[in-house]
């Protein structure tokens, strides 16, 4: 299993500029990687069948069970979970995890972050955002994919340490935990 991104990037609403279709670029890319193959819109439209509502002006997200019934519709078998434990085993075993996270400079390193933080960033140092990421477990490594990466670009490794401060970072920057996770298996 290799893992495949599905950007974000072109479902930025051009009204407002504004970018919050991590949920569906997320599932898009871990349905992908599990053979469903699936562009960001279609998991999109999905998401929108599963309640979730977009505005023309507003940034609304996508809460875990908008992503876990998304995946339903793709025919997929998706869960919340709450326990780092099973969802780790889970992945390990090849599942995919779709991970919320408060993204920042300080949680996604140099290395894993895609263009758009970076210039992101570069005007807006300090701040953060809730955030949908996937990671998946390859060949004894973590494998990481940022849905405002490139279009068709590859996951990138992360280590164990890095792995844990994303998930750890909603908690540290202040939001109860633990933080949502869905699991998404065939």
């Amino acid at each position: 299993m290799s893992i495949v991104v599905r950007s974000q990037l072109g479902l930025i609403e051009r009204l407002t500029g504004t970018i919050d279709d991590c949920g569906p670029a997320s599932l898009a890319t871990a349905a992908t990687a599990l053979g469903v193959d699936t562009s960001s819109k279609q998991a999109h439209k999905a998401c929108e069948q599963a309640g979730r509502k977009d505005t023309a002006m507003g940034a609304e997200g996508t809460s875990a069970a908008q992503v876990r019934d998304a995946a339903k519709i793709l025919g997929l078998k998706s869960r919340i979970v709450y326990d780092w434990s099973e969802a780790s085993n889970k992945t390990k075993a090849g599942s995919i995890l779709i991970l919320n996270i408060q993204a920042s400079t300080r949680v996604v390193p140099e290395h894993l972050r895609s263009k758009w933080q970076r210039d992101f960033w570069r005007k807006h140092p300090s701040t953060t955002y809730g955030h949908w990421i996937v990671l998946a477990y390859e060949a004894g490594s973590w494998i990481y994919a940022c849905p405002t990466m490139k279009e068709g670009a590859l996951g990138r490794i992360a280590t164990p340490t890095e792995v844990r401060t994303l998930r750890d970072s909603k908690g540290d920057a202040g939001f109860p935990t633990p933080p949502a996770m869905v699991l998404i298996s065939k």
